[in-house]
């Protein structure tokens, strides 16, 4: 068995501590609700007010801009720079081009769990996050307000690059089936099994041990995700969803 797939093993055997619980919420079978939610980082990081929110970003040396007033974002800033030497790459954007993108904006409390994950990426290697977006208007009203990307608080992964210039992406290793279970005791096998797969399902599976966020939406979700990664924070709610 390749290293890829242990790691990725592992990966799910941590993950099941999050995915144990009996009980769902969101009337999705595989949302839970961790005993320990209230401890959890995304528990913390949703509940803080906007200056605690600022002020941790500012005592991590996170690089951020605050930008002024972004409709339907409580606390927003503008993502900047490296986390952790992970870059972050907006697709289809140069550095230059995304300071002014509404993509590269985010609430502070999305941008904490970020960086908490860069610090896993950069120990397992990855020098490069690239992403679709993270801010950005709902034109068909479908986001209720304080939710997902008109928030602020959701961000659509669509590869990852690793120190040795190897890159994992989404679109074409993923190999998802709509309605699988990624991470857990009840994980099932992507379509073709192969390293990089493994290698990107470890990557979900150790964002859903560490609790860094409330969703984490994969191409197994449903057919709109076949090209990315969703994560998100969301305020108000007790449970986490990995699928």
């Amino acid at each position: 068995m390749s290293r890829s797939v242990v790691a990725s093993h592992a990966a799910f055997a941590l993950a099941a501590v999050l995915l144990s619980s009996p009980s769902s919420h969101a009337g999705n079978p595989n949302a839970v609700k961790p005993s320990d939610y209230a401890t959890t980082p995304v528990a913390r990081y949703a509940s803080m007010d906007g200056s605690a929110c600022l002020q941790d970003l500012r005592s991590r040396g996170v690089p951020f801009s605050p930008v002024p007033s972004v409709a339907g974002v409580d606390t927003p800033v503008r993502m900047l720079g490296s986390l952790h030497g992970v870059r972050l790459t907006q697709l289809g954007r140069t550095p230059d081009e995304a300071l002014n993108s509404d993509g590269g904006i985010a609430d502070c409390r999305l941008v904490l769990a970020l960086d908490d994950f860069a610090a896993k990426l950069s120990a397992l290697g990855v020098v490069e996050l690239g992403f679709l977006g993270a801010y950005r208007p709902d034109a068909s009203g479908n986001a209720r307000p304080g939710e997902r990307h008109p928030a602020g608080l959701a961000i659509d992964v669509a590869w990852w690059k690793r120190q040795d210039g190897r890159e994992l992406n989404v679109l074409r290793d993923f190999q998802g089936r709509v309605g699988a279970v990624t991470c857990g005791p009840r994980a099932q096998p992507p379509r073709q099994q192969s390293a990089p797969a493994a290698q990107l399902r470890h990557l979900v599976c150790e964002a859903a041990s560490d609790r860094l966020f409330n969703l984490v939406l994969t191409p197994n979700y449903n057919r709109d995700h076949h090209d990315h990664i969703h994560f998100e924070v969301r305020r108000n709610i007790d449970w986490i969803l990995v699928q």
